[in-house]
């Protein structure tokens, strides 16, 4: 009997290590007058541009996370604004669509952005003992914390801190800047690649004003590594677009993947695979009929950046 195209992929995934990833899908509460008329002007602000249909944006993200189970992925990252403010029915609603996708557990890793820490200081470590306690082994806690899928290890970084809402920054301190180092010097892991999840984007903002609201603080610090260590890498989300960048070694080491609060009508879901030491965008073409799986989103796609 012959394999259906997602039964190819799973078992193309078996003999190598496939990497699924989404970004900033920034969750609503259906339920936002539990405890007020409405919805919160913070969250209004924040969502300014978008509909406020939490319905809509659970589909989407059930949608994108049906798509990345099809390519055969071994292993799924989101990597941060995960909600709309970290408010704890919008992380409630974001556990029981992962729930709900099928998708074990363990074969997620999650970790925050600056929107999931927007409500309170620990609304995120609040999240991993509640709502999200099933994915906390894999997500971001403790720095330096390594998640193996086989063929790769994936180390979870929180880089988010509570701010107000005007600003939407990051920031990689000192101790987890000398975890990382810790982690890619270690022999042991030295032969595969170390991949860095966080929710920003590792380089330096042209102007200091600029990074100081929506850069990564201690950023610089991170991209010394990338250029110390070659099997390092980061996936990241924050800015909504696809990127591609090469350091100086003309490799391709830094990917960011789009917003899955922003697909219209296709999921775009970034997919990697490991091969001779490297993590590389895997080539996955659309098929259209009883087996579809969507275009996914492309060096040469362009996305309205919004960060905020």
């Amino acid at each position: 009997m012959a394999l259906s195209r997602e039964g190819e992929l799973i078992m193309e995934a078996t003999r190598m290590t496939r990497i699924a990833h989404l970004s900033d899908s920034h969750m609503l509460d259906p339920r936002p007058s539990r405890t007020r008329s409405g919805w919160s002007m913070r969250v209004r602000f924040l969502s300014f541009g978008r509909p406020l249909d939490a319905d809509n944006r659970r589909r989407k993200l059930s949608r994108s996370l049906e798509v990345a189970r099809r390519t055969g992925a071994r292993h799924i990252v989101l990597s941060g604004d995960l909600t709309e403010v970290g408010t704890p029915g919008e992380y409630e609603t974001l556990a029981e669509v992962l729930h709900d996708s099928g998708i074990a557990p363990e074969r997620l890793t999650l970790v925050p952005g600056n929107h999931d820490l927007y409500s309170a200081p620990d609304a995120w470590k609040w999240a991993l003992r509640g709502p999200l306690a099933a994915f906390a082994e894999t997500s971001a806690a403790e720095a330096g914390k390594i998640v193996d899928v086989g063929g790769a290890a994936i180390l979870p970084l929180d880089v988010a801190f509570h701010q107000p809402v005007t600003r939407s920054a990051g920031c990689i301190d000192a101790r987890t800047i000398e975890a990382i180092k810790a982690r890619a010097g270690d022999a042991g892991l030295s032969q595969q690649p170390l991949v860095v999840v966080q929710h920003h984007p590792p380089f330096v903002r042209t102007t200091k004003a600029w990074d100081w609201i929506d850069g990564l603080i201690g950023g610089k610090h991170l991209m010394g590594l990338l250029e110390a260590f070659p099997h390092l890498f980061v996936l990241h989300g924050h800015l909504h677009c696809v990127v591609d960048r090469a350091l100086s070694c003309g490799v391709n080491r830094i990917f960011g993947a789009t917003a899955v609060v922003d697909d219209k009508d296709v999921p775009r879901v970034r997919v990697y695979d490991v091969a001779n030491g490297l993590l590389t965008r895997a080539e996955v073409a659309p098929q259209r009929g009883a087996d579809v799986i969507p275009i996914f989103a492309s060096p040469g796609t362009q996305a309205r950046q919004r960060s905020a």
